[in-house]
């Protein structure tokens, strides 16, 4: 059973792509471990202009000057110079050298001039130079740790060449010293960088071998993927069809198999020979890839039983304690079919979180994001796997600015091209996938378990970092097809060991296989951060048979040492050419006790139905625990602090919640969260006959910038609560929520009650509130109508200062169908935040939302009128939220984001089915750029540090159900330079016509038509008007004079008589500094 970390609202937690967008042109970049000289860029023949002479210095020291093509080397004693000329380009050998290239530590780039002078290192006054497979060497320092090669990387005065290399070549005898060649971040570098080209040149690209991208879809009209996909089938067609409208599958497939076609090869696949299954599983939402868990697992199956050798899963969500559907699924359709499923780690861009599932199912090859400097991606979710402790990830491969295909089909998120750079484990893991893919070529027979620990065993190490970044490291295909000795399991993960550490010594074992055809002897050692004696090798040497087995036990004594928490190394194991690391883990409980929960009922006796939450507020834990029994036990660490719940169900339905908000474990101890010690919440309003709608109880704990909430809701009857903790606790905040509605009205919805408080530093024990009409304010709402058959339903909170406003308690007034007048009390001298959302009567969709852009404070006593969804609706400058203002400059960048709209009384929303934006801006005459289509409100620009003159438009339509502002247009004319940052000097305008609840004038009246002014922060005031109207769709215009009346520009409106439709509106505004917008809304309201 699953036990979630975090108490959350419940619902279905689709997946979701691991993966970011990364916006801009590819940049340079060096690579730290070129793997093949195959990878170097194309090297000239040195030359240089006539007359010029370039000198560049080589490892070795020596000094080769070129002139007009010309080579010269000083001499050096007792060293000859080897000179030769390859693929066009011009190489000079020390003789003392050679030992080191037959040996291969050595670059033979170091010696190539023509790519030395290429890479203008002629005009540094150092060598670049990056060492692999070796910690360190002596004679160079380590300037930069480089994980992907097991290395480092240096830069050596040219000065200290000469006498570097005496101390170097007398030391290296492991490890490879290469040039820090200069390349662009692309596949190109990030296929290489796994060995994928020493596959190639053995004859093996994936031919024969079926792997599946379960994604958004592959496109395979891309010419990188033409022929590539020999199946396909699209699970979420309620969804969406079958076209790749992400862009994110694509991206993966090509990372996998694509040929390079629109490149000339550059950006080929891993294994571009393989055959592909499409099985789309995620549809596209704004950029983002949603995926649900059904659709996953259909495609699961169906990949399997087509055949699939090798199954792609670019997608992952939150991990539980426990093996969830997906896990299970990969456990089993690995077992029965032999598929391996090669599944992102996942990425977080905020705050670190455990490695997310399917990832974590035994079976699955979880894959970590590095960059191609072997560095580990700062958002590549690390491990250990919640609950047991085990190691996750299993590898890591290229994740970081990826260059692969772009879907023809995507939407405008993606940047225009064949390629688009993405980064995540969403990138990485196609890599890892294709390296299994290769593997499966050179052994079709092998299972998805031999290829997971082949992958595995042959990984590249980085040193600096522990398993649970990199389980046993970064993918080397390489090194997989000629790894012969694998080791099962492929990562021990011991798991907790409970405190005391009193129990006597156990054993895991190790066996290693060996698929060579002569015995290998391996040496063994433990490398990594264990206290001393606590892990102990039964062997330190173990001889594997040919084709045979050999097993070895790692025995773990817990009781070797005082020492707590997690640890983790590798069982280094080394013979002949094979080394072999094998990561593995241990988790020492720190000092902890038995903690008891136990739940009683109203009658005394173990509850039938009940749920016990127990969460420790730690950012960083993850022991929350969800009990469904009335009594568990479990571990908690000594002095930790927790929030322990009880819910009790009674047959009646009556719900008791009995809370601690702080349990301080002191020793083994028992929390009795009796259902007896609860009271009712007894509370009333003025009118008698008006019924109960809903109530509610939530308290909110905060400490350290941790949030946590348990609460209770429903009939108010049926409620009872009790808080057995200590009372008066900081950062504990509680509210009490209930909604009555009395009868219904001649005219008008029914009256409303809304009432509520707040108390801090406990729950409460029951509450008693008789309400008197002295303690309420009278609020009377009108609800106008600018779409049709939708209903309003208004949501209030109390405006909780502490929490940003943001208290985790709302209340649902009952809903009304607008038009529509209501009484609406509420308890006064409180900040009630208000929002309506407006839904379809039809389908119940969310047609249009709107908030209060401040929360009015209603006092207890006095009388207000409201007017809520008045024409009219219109874009608008007001920020949702405090901070966050529409349109910016930053640097040299304008960014802009025309989200929010506003009706006639300033509330601030979204209408949900807003079509054909257009954004643009022009400098002048000049257009800077556009954007269109269903992103076409989000847009940046590049613009001048000078002063200059700019022209942004931003224009919209509202499709059915509104009948209203059918299109909306703003033009703004402004002036800004480099010295004004952040909020552009912008003014947006709102009409607010006097007009009832239909949003409606009779022909032949006049209306007066109120401006509203909505002014970032560094607009000047607005010193004059212009208004225009139009009764003809837009068609033809003409002005209607506007006043200035007390500070307050008004327009009046003149309808024609026997004339019905709709009224457009258009305002200009001037402010005192010259600048300008214009604002038109067709179809404004109505005229009747």
């Amino acid at each position: 059973m699953l036990r979630h970390r975090r108490l959350l609202a419940f619902g279905t937690l689709g997946a979701v792509l691991a993966t970011q967008l990364i916006a801009g042109e590819p940049a340079g970049a060096r690579p730290t471990a070129p793997v093949s000289t195959a990878a170097a860029p194309a090297a000239t023949p040195v030359s240089t202009e006539p007359g010029q002479t370039r000198v560049v210095t080589l490892l070795t020291g020596d000094r080769v000057s070129v002139t007009a093509g010309q080579l010269t080397v000083s001499p050096r004693a007792g060293v000859q110079f080897l000179r030769f000329r390859r693929d066009e380009a011009d190489y000079i050998v020390p003789s003392d050298a050679i030992a080191l290239l037959k040996a291969d530590r050595l670059d033979d780039r170091l010696f190539n001039v023509s790519a030395l002078l290429d890479f203008e290192f002629d005009k540094l006054s150092y060598l670049p130079l990056v060492v692999s497979d070796a910690a360190a060497v002596r004679g160079l320092a380590t300037e930069q740790r480089l994980a992907a090669v097991d290395g480092f990387a240096t830069k050596v005065p040219v000065t200290d060449l000469a006498t570097t290399w005496q101390t170097t070549k007398a030391s290296l005898t492991g490890g490879k010293i290469w040039l820090d060649g200069v390349r662009e971040s692309t596949l190109d570098v990030s296929v290489p960088m796994i060995g994928t080209p020493a596959a190639w040149a053995a004859g093996y690209d994936g031919t024969g071998v079926t792997v599946a991208v379960l994604d958004t879809g592959v496109d395979d009209t891309h010419p990188d993927l033409a022929g590539s996909v020999v199946a396909r089938r699209n699970f979420v067609t309620e969804m969406e069809t079958g076209l790749d409208l992400n862009g994110h599958g694509t991206h993966v497939a090509s990372t996998i198999a694509g040929s390079g076609a629109a490149s000339g090869g550059r950006y080929k696949g891993v294994a571009p020979g393989v055959d592909l299954l499409d099985g789309k599983v995620c549809w596209n939402v704004q950029g983002r890839g949603n995926c649900s868990d059904s659709a996953i697992l259909a495609a699961m199956q169906w990949a399997a039983e087509s055949g699939a050798k090798v199954v792609n899963l670019s997608l992952g969500g939150p991990d539980e304690i426990g093996v969830d559907p997906l896990e299970q699924a990969i456990n089993d359709l690995s077992a029965e079919y032999g598929t391996l499923f090669v599944c992102s780690a996942g990425n977080v861009p905020l705050k670190p979180i455990p490695v997310g599932s399917p990832s974590t199912a035994d079976a699955a090859l979880s894959v970590a994001n590095f960059d191609k400097t072997g560095a580990l991606h700062w958002s590549s979710l690390q491990g250990p796997r919640i609950g047991d402790y085990a190691v996750k990830p299993d590898i890591g491969g290229p994740g970081t600015d990826i260059y692969a295909a772009r879907s023809p089909s995507a939407l405008a998120h993606m940047p225009e091209g064949p390629y688009v750079p993405l980064t995540g484990t969403s990138m990485a893991s196609p890599h890892v996938a294709g390296a299994a893919a290769l593997l499966a070529h050179a052994h079709p027979d092998w299972k998805g378990g031999q290829l997971k620990e082949t992958l595995m065993a042959s990984a590249v190490t980085a040193p600096d970092l522990d398993v649970f970044a990199q389980g046993a490291g970064i993918v080397n295909v390489a090194r997989a097809l000629g790894q012969q000795v694998t080791v099962t399991p492929a990562s021990l993960s011991v798991g907790a060991l409970a405190w005391p550490h009193t129990e006597a010594p156990t054993a895991r074992t190790m066996t290693y296989h060996n698929r060579g055809d002569a015995p290998l002897t391996l040496d063994l050692a433990l490398d990594g951060n264990a206290p001393d004696g606590l892990l102990a090798l039964s062997a330190t040497t173990v001889t594997v048979p040919a084709g045979g087995d050999a097993s070895v036990d790692v025995v773990v004594d817990e009781t070797a040492s005082d020492a707590y928490g997690f640890y983790s190394g590798r069982i280094v194991a080394t013979g002949g050419a094979v080394s072999l690391r094998t990561p593995f883990s241990v988790y020492l409980e720190p000092p902890a006790a038995t903690l008891r929960v136990t739940a009683i009922d109203r009658n005394g006796s173990p509850p039938a139905n009940v749920m016990m939450t127990l969460i420790k507020p730690d950012p960083s834990s993850a022991e929350d625990a969800v009990y469904y029994t009335a009594s568990r036990s479990r571990r908690a660490p000594l002095n930790s602090t927790w929030h322990i719940t009880a819910y009790i169900v009674d047959e009646d339905g009556t719900t008791t919640m009995v809370t601690s908000n702080k349990v301080v474990i002191t020793g083994d101890m028992e929390v009795v969260l009796d259902a007896r010690k609860a009271r009712p919440l007894d509370i009333t309003v003025p009118d008698p006959r008006a019924s109960a709608y809903n109530a509610a109880a939530v308290v909110n704990r905060t400490a350290d910038g941790l949030y946590t909430h348990s609460g209770i809701s429903g009939d108010l009857r049926a409620l009872r609560t009790a808080d057995i903790g200590p009372k008066g606790l900081p950062g504990v905040i509680t509210q009490v929520h209930a909604v009555f509605q009395a009868r219904p009205e001649k005219g008008r919805a029914p009256s409303v009650y809304q009432v509520g408080w707040r108390t801090e530093g406990s729950f409460i024990t029951g509450l008693v509130k008789h309400v008197k009409r002295r303690e309420l304010a009278t609020v009377d709402v009108g609800y106008a109508r600018n779409a049709t058959d939708v209903r309003a339903w208004r949501t209030n909170a109390i405006y909780e200062p502490s929490l940003g406003g943001a208290f985790p308690l709302t209340s649902d007034l009952p809903p009304v169908v607008a038009p529509a007048r209501r009484t609406e009390y509420y308890t006064g001298d409180l900040r009630w935040r208000s929002t309506l959302r407006f839904q379809s009567t039809v389908d119940d969709s969310l047609v249009h939302d709107l908030m209060q852009a401040k929360e009015p404070s209603y006092r207890s006593g006095r009388r207000y009128g409201e007017r809520w969804n008045g024409a009219v609706l219109n874009t608008t400058l007001t920020p949702l939220y405090e901070g966050s203002p529409a349109v910016v400059r930053q640097g040299d960048t304008f960014w802009a984001n025309f989200g929010a709209w506003a009706d006639g009384e300033g509330h601030v929303g979204f209408p949900y089915p807003v079509t054909n934006h257009h954004l643009s801006l022009h400098r002048g005459d000049v257009l800077l750029g556009e954007f269109t289509g269903t992103f076409g409100n989000f847009g940046n620009w590049d613009v001048s540090a000078e002063p200059a003159t700019y022209r942004m438009s931003y224009s919209a339509d509202l499709p059915a159900p509104f009948r209203l502002s059918s299109r909306v247009e703003s033009v703004w004319t402004f002036t800004s330079s480099a010295e004004q940052q952040n909020e552009l000097p912008l003014t947006s305008v709102g009409f607010r016509p006097s007009l009832g609840l239909e949003n409606s004038a009779r022909a032949g009246s006049t209306v007066a038509v109120p401006l509203t002014f909505a002014q970032q922060a560094t607009a000047a005031k607005v010193r004059s008007v212009s208004v225009s109207v139009s009764f003809d769709g837009g068609a033809t215009w003409s002005a209607v004079p506007a006043v200035n009346l007390l500070g307050t520009y008004t327009a009046a409106v003149s309808h024609p008589r026997g004339r019905s439709g709709f009224v457009s509106l258009r305002a200009t505004a001037v402010d005192a500094k010259g600048n300008s917008v214009t604002t038109t809304v067709l179809r404004a309201y109505q005229l009747t």
